[in-house]
This record gives C-alpha cells, structure tokens and sequence, in this order.
C-alpha cells in the first residue's frame, strides 16, 4: 500500500521523498549530536543523506517513511518516522528522528502515537517493536508513554559495522482487557482454572494462592478429598471459589451416578458443586448400550441441577454424535464440554457444533502436556510476542473464547498460566496457528478408548 498521509494535532506525517534530501541533511542527518543516539553515523555529505532517500519506496508493503512536518510553522520539516518489517522478527519496528532545535517538545510522543495507531488500526498489527540508545534516556520516556515495554538489550554496531551501539529493545502489545465467559443458564467461568490431575500435594493449595478461583477435579483422579482439604486450609469462603468434578464412565446410570455425586461432594467437603461432568462418553469402544447409560447418568444429573445441588452440568470429551443423545433425549442440554484443545488439535467439527448450541467450550491439555514447548513454529511466535511458549498457547485458545484448564506444580508457572492478557495475538496469526498440520495430539479419542483394559 501506499505510504498514507498522517494528521495529528500539531504535525503532519506525508511521504518522505527525494526532494526533501537538502533539508533533511541540513537540518538532522549531518548533525553529530543527533546522530549519536541514531543506528546510522553523521551524513558527512549530501551524498550519503541521498542514499539513505534512494532505498525509500512509498510503495511498499512492509516499509512506511514519513516526513514529520509542523503545522504552526508552515508545514516545516523536523525529523522523519516510519514503520519497517522486520523478516526475523516477525514484527514491523517502529522509530523517529528529530532536529535538535525541535527536541522536548512532545513532537516524538505525538509522533510515535500516530505510528502506533497507523500499525494497528490500518496494518492490523497487535504487536510493535522499537528500540532506543542506553544513553538516550528521553526516548525511552517517549516510547514508555505510548505503551512501550522494555523486553531485553542488546549490542550491536552502528552502520559502519564498527562503532558499537548500545540500546534497549521495547515492545508494544495491544493488551485484552480480562472477562469471566458466561454459561447459557448464567453462571460465569473464569477464563483460566487450574487442572488437579496428577498434581502434587499442595498444589492446591499453592493455586488459590496464586490466584486461581477455577478448580477442576474427578473421581477418577482420586485427589477429591486433597482438594477438598486444601481448599478447607486457605481459609477462602466457598462461594469464592469454582469447583468442579466429573462421573466416571463406571459410575453410570440414575442411581449409581447420584451416589458418585454424594461421594464427591462429601470428600470435596462442600454440600454442592459449581459443575458436574460426565467425564467420556463411554466405558469401552464396544459397548452397545451407551447410550441408555448416559440417558440415565444424564437424567440424574439434571435433577441434581434443578435440585440446586450442581448450578451447571456438562460433559467432556463429547464428540457431536454423542452430544446429540442427550439433546434428542433429555431436557436440559450441557452447558460445559471439555474437549483436549491446543495448537495443532483444535477439533474444529466438535467445537462448532458446541458454538451452534450455545455449549461453553473448554480446553484440557491447553499446552499439549508439554509436547509443543519445543515446537518451531510455537517457539517463532512466542519469540515475537515476546511471551514463553506456554502463554501463547493459552492466549490462543482463551482470545477464541476457550476457557482452559492447565497443570502445574511449580508455583511460577502457576502464576505464569494465569498472566496472559498482556498481548494480543493478531487476526492473521490467529487464522496461520488455527491452520497447523496435526501436532501434539494426546492419542485419546471417547470412541476408541477401553478404559476395563
């Protein structure tokens, strides 16, 4: 696209051109002082500005050079900015370039304001990255004021490839505000919840202290009771916190699935549950009479629902075929599946289906239980998002509206699973990840598992 003209307040940002080679020489690009926080050296002639102009194309795609102009001085050129791709990083880098004489005059906050708005509202970028000189202590100022974060530093040399530039690498990340997701009936799920399967003793514990209000358990885990008991220790009000757990495919039918019910709340030490779900949708591959056994497991569950004792029910691991049974046979359709959900296994036919009946979607092993942290292409945009690995991946899922459930045991990562709504992963990335060949795939799918073997 074309290099656009910009309108600020007090500035004016057009195409920088050939033409303007003389003042741009005279004004900055000659001028030692300015050069010295700048990646080129000194224009010792007109010469050497012309050749900084003659690479410039208004016409790119993935380079925008501006001239940075002053309305209340008749449109006087005081510096130049622009917005650059960068192939390595992924990313499209920001900068300016002032005149002494307009230095400290909230020209260089006015200006990068602009170029940010230009790289995400026009290029539809979430992410940004500058830099600025260790010993230019106003830029940094400048780009910490439009929302630039400091990610690292670095050395490298100047144009010359001999003097050594030293500088502070910044990053900008639109940053999503946090919202709970509401279920059909109401009922708000946090957006993270910790998952207790295989967790060691007070990992519990240690979640609710670093934050998590979400917890996910199951019969089948038999960790009920260290759950409950963990939670009884923080001393945290129960209504605080969001307890779920699951019925296991041996305990199916009416009265069997009311009496795994009774267990889990009494070993979770509460006298209700915030969801209830049927954990697969069968025992074995063969077996001819799921269907009647979840009718029944579901009927009980709707009545434990209406009874007030569970305020929402679901199912895990459903696939549409399975889901359809219960929505062609019983009153109250589920308002939770939890489906295994990361890069690489998005399940898409299962989880539009749940989309199309209002049925809140939810991820387990939202990061692969460990088998994408070395992925390439994971690693690639994690690096310019500026984020672990493990954060791309939950942002992935939660920026699609996915509530997650990640393990843990170190308390750093704990705390580290629930802090991702500093960046934004944009449009286009987003459609690539959603895209990716099969990877990390756990092996487990409800209609070729035998759980008596």
């Amino acid at each position: 696209m074309r290099t656009p003209v910009i309108e600020t307040e007090r500035l004016i940002l057009r195409p920088i051109t050939m033409d303007d080679c003389q003042d741009a020489y005279d004004r900055w690009t000659s001028d030692p002082e300015v050069a010295k926080y700048m990646i080129y050296n000194t224009h010792t002639s007109i010469e050497d500005t012309k050749g900084w102009l003659s690479t410039i194309d208004i016409d790119s795609d993935t380079d925008f050079d501006f001239a940075v102009c002053v309305k209340d001085e008749d449109n006087y050129m005081c510096g130049s900015c622009g917005l650059s791709y960068k192939k390595d990083i992924d990313c499209f880098v920001a900068g300016y370039n002032f005149a002494r004489d307009h230095w400290r005059k909230g020209y260089g906050t006015e200006t990068m304001q602009a170029l940010v708005k230009f790289g995400t509202e026009v290029l539809h970028q979430t992410v940004l990255e500058s830099s600025f000189h260790k010993e230019n202590v106003v830029s940094g100022h400048v780009l910490e004021k439009c929302g630039f974060e400091i990610i690292g530093e670095g050395n490298k040399t100047k144009l010359d490839g001999t003097t050594p530039f030293e500088f502070y690498e910044m990053r900008y990340r639109i940053k999503p505000s946090k919202e709970t997701f509401k279920l059909y009936n109401g009922v708000e799920v946090e957006p993270v919840g910790f998952g207790t399967y295989k967790s060691s003793e007070g990992a519990v514990r240690n979640a609710l202290d670093a934050g998590y209000t979400y917890l996910d358990t199951a019969s089948y885990y038999f960790n009920e009771d260290v759950v409950g008991s963990e939670v009884k220790a923080s001393g945290i009000a129960r209504d605080k916190i969001f307890i779920a757990s699951k019925v296991w495919p041996t305990q199916f039918g009416y009265e069997e699935t009311k009496k795994a019910f009774g267990e889990s709340i009494e070993k979770l030490g509460t006298d209700y549950l915030d969801l209830y779900l049927v954990h697969w949708p069968k025992l074995t591959k063969d077996d001819i009479q799921w269907k009647r056994k979840l009718i029944a497991t579901w009927k009980a569950m709707e009545e434990l629902y209406k009874e007030g004792k569970i305020r929402a029910i679901g199912v895990s691991n459903f696939m549409p075929h399975h889901m359809k049974v219960i929505l062609d046979n019983c009153d109250i359709k589920p308002m939770v599946n939890q489906l295994e959900l990361h890069i690489g296994y998005m399940q898409n036919y299962a989880v539009e289906f749940c989309r199309k009946n209002d049925i809140h979607v939810q991820a387990w092993s939202p990061l692969g239980r460990g088998r994408l942290n070395e992925d390439e292409i994971i690693q690639k945009f994690a690096r310019k998002y500026a984020v672990s690995p493990q954060k791309l991946m939950l942002r992935f899922l939660v920026q699609q509206g996915i509530s997650v459930i990640p393990k843990a045991n170190n308390p750093v990562n704990m705390k580290n699973n629930l802090d991702i709504y500093d960046f934004t992963i944009s449009d286009e990335d987003m459609s690539f990840l959603m895209s990716l060949p099969e990877r990390g795939f756990s092996g487990e799918f409800p209609d070729l598992e035998d759980f008596e073997n």
